[in-house]
């Protein structure tokens, strides 16, 4: 509750108006003590009803400035100029009938100068606060100006985000399709015909899935599995009885919220890294898990290391990894993180991101 006042202070025209007009009393103040004409607080205290009336007065001003009431320049400014004069009046002469008041009822050693309301003194009181009114008005301007650009920046930021999550999360299509096109141009090859039509099916399923979604939006971790099983449906066919998929959802991690295709590029390093390396069968394990206020995903491939059969390529070298810990970094800053590496005799790529539904 405090922080919400304090950020309504600070962000809306009342609170530069009061720093202004208490900056400007506490002046008078100052001055007042310094020729002794009271003791320090004395005029502070005097000045709070022109305090609230010249804070009051700003803010009315600045709502006729930056209103609907006024569209036109032309007639935006003199209409302003004639508010800050009719305003000013308004505080001069309440300023000094107030201080007459005080003189008579209150102060009898102010009379001496209070009690005189001539020309001289209306002009004088009146050009300080013409000053007030004008000073107040221009920094609030400049304050809306600086929160407009800082709001445009903002949103421009999270376009550009956007853009890019958007152009990494598109640049792992081209990659897989190269892939599959390739195994079913050698089934074709080979005359497995019917292989290669099954593989065009679901290819086609996959595709549809993939091209039907906003690159930048969210989805359920459910439907990021069922995407994935698509692609799996694709693997399967290349490598038949050599892969073997296990999938394991802890309950309740179904319906949180995920990048869009952000287990693709290690799903698709773990086939091309560690299914495609062995000669034998290979283990895909793909698991989600909640810690806390974190989920945990887990894509775990048996390694060809383990066998010395092959070498894996440093982790993170990929383009896949790369663009998912930008996608990453871009969606959720210091909170996510993607962390690979071998486990025993298998490998690992672990994802931590904050848990939403």
């Amino acid at each position: 509750m405090i922080g919400k006042v304090r950020a309504g202070f600070r962000d809306t025209p009342l609170g530069p108006a009061a720093v202004i007009w208490s900056f400007g009393y506490l002046l008078l103040d100052a001055i007042a003590f310094l020729i002794g004409r009271a003791a320090p607080g004395v005029t502070l205290l005097a000045s709070l009803p022109m305090f609230a009336l010249g804070v009051g007065q700003t803010i009315a001003l600045n709502h006729l400035r930056t209103g609907p009431v006024l569209q036109s320049a032309w007639l935006r400014w003199p209409a302003l100029v004639v508010a800050v004069v009719a305003a000013t009046a308004v505080q001069t002469l309440f300023d000094v009938y107030w201080m007459r008041f005080l003189a008579e009822n209150l102060f009898p050693a102010w009379q001496e100068w209070a009690l005189d309301i001539d020309l001289q003194r209306l002009l004088t009181v009146g050009f300080g606060y013409a000053w007030t009114f004008c000073l107040a008005l221009t920094l609030l301007a400049a304050m809306r100006a600086a929160q407009d650009n800082a709001r445009r920046a903002a949103n421009a930021e999270t376009e550009a985000a956007n853009a890019v999550s958007a152009a990494l999360r598109l640049q792992l299509n081209p990659h897989f399709l190269f892939n599959t096109l390739n195994s079913i141009s050698g089934l074709v090859t080979l005359d497995r015909k019917q292989e290669a039509e099954s593989m065009i099916d679901r290819l086609a399923e996959f595709l549809r899935a993939s091209l039907n979604a906003d690159p930048i939006e969210d989805v359920m971790l459910a439907h990021e599995i069922d995407t994935i099983d698509a692609y799996l449906h694709i693997e399967s066919a290349r490598f038949g009885d050599r892969l073997e998929i296990q999938i394991d959802l802890a309950p309740g991690t179904e319906d949180a919220k995920v990048p869009n295709f952000i287990l693709q590029p290690l799903v698709e390093n773990a086939i091309k890294h560690g299914v495609s390396a062995l000669q034998g069968t290979a283990l895909l394990y793909i698991s989600a898990a909640r810690e806390g206020d974190m989920l945990m995903l887990t894509v775990v491939n048996s390694s060809p290391e383990s066998n010395g059969e092959s070498s894996r390529p440093p982790a993170g070298t990929g383009v896949g990894l790369a663009n998912s810990r930008q996608r990453l970094a871009n969606r959720y800053g210091g909170k996510a993180s993607l962390e690979t590496g071998p486990v025993g005799d298998r490998y690992r790529a672990t994802i931590r991101m904050p848990f939403l539904t």
